[in-house]
């Protein structure tokens, strides 16, 4: 029996957004814009999570500092938290009443590679925050096997789904640590033994049992 659904963030939730735009209006509010620095920043997002299992504002400052030869500060983080809240889609209706069914049925919580503060000003905007009860992802982030244990809470992984669009870290790495997964999966990528689905419009109950046929790897 399903008990818990872990929702990821980008790409799942938030689709469409050109975060270039909002890097470059918080460069520009910090006076160190330049094209060359959006694309330093573009890149170091990327990078990150190379370097680091967690999101800490002092190692986030010190890296970019170094990606950039600057130094940011709290200002900074104050100043792109502030631009992030507006990296939404203008439409959430639908998805907001598809939330709302789940609700009802599932516990919603989230599991997204970034800061709470951030992300949860982003789904609070969109009207939909409130439908999830945690936050994981911050203190230590996919695919690190804890990750998907803190997410599943008191429930048993294969009480779980996941439902991401990466494939790697909201697929393969849920499976392997015993959860169930639905890939969001728009652009039809080929990945074997798992439940595709357009977006998170579509979720529904059937789609929910259905995911249950394909099992997980393992558990603990």
């Amino acid at each position: 029996m399903i008990k818990r659904l872990i929702f990821d963030i980008d790409g799942t939730l938030i689709t469409g957004i050109d975060f270039k735009v909002f890097v470059k209006n918080a460069l520009q509010k910090f006076n160190i814009y330049s094209e060359q620095n959006v694309e330093k920043f573009l890149f170091a997002i990327k990078k990150y999570e190379s370097y680091f299992d967690h999101y800490s504002k002092s190692d986030y400052l010190d890296f970019f500092s170094s990606e950039l030869n600057t130094k940011l500060n709290d200002d900074f983080l104050r100043i792109f938290f502030d631009e992030l809240k507006f990296a939404v889609p203008k439409e959430n209706d639908e998805l907001l009443h598809i939330l709302e069914e789940l609700s009802t049925k599932y516990e919603l919580v989230l599991l997204s590679n970034y800061f709470q503060e951030s992300q949860m000003n982003r789904l609070n905007n969109m009207k939909i925050g409130h439908l999830f009860t945690e936050y994981h992802g911050e203190k230590i982030t996919k695919p690190n096997r804890q990750a998907y244990y803190d997410a599943c809470g008191n429930n048993k992984p294969s009480e779980c789904i996941m439902i991401g669009d990466d494939p790697i870290l909201d697929i393969e790495g849920a499976k392997n640590n015993g959860l169930h997964t639905i890939f969001i999966n728009p652009k039809r990528i080929i990945f074997p033994n798992s439940i595709h689905i357009e977006s998170v419009k579509c979720l529904n109950n059937k789609i929910i049992d259905e995911s249950l046929k394909n099992s997980p790897n393992q558990e603990r």
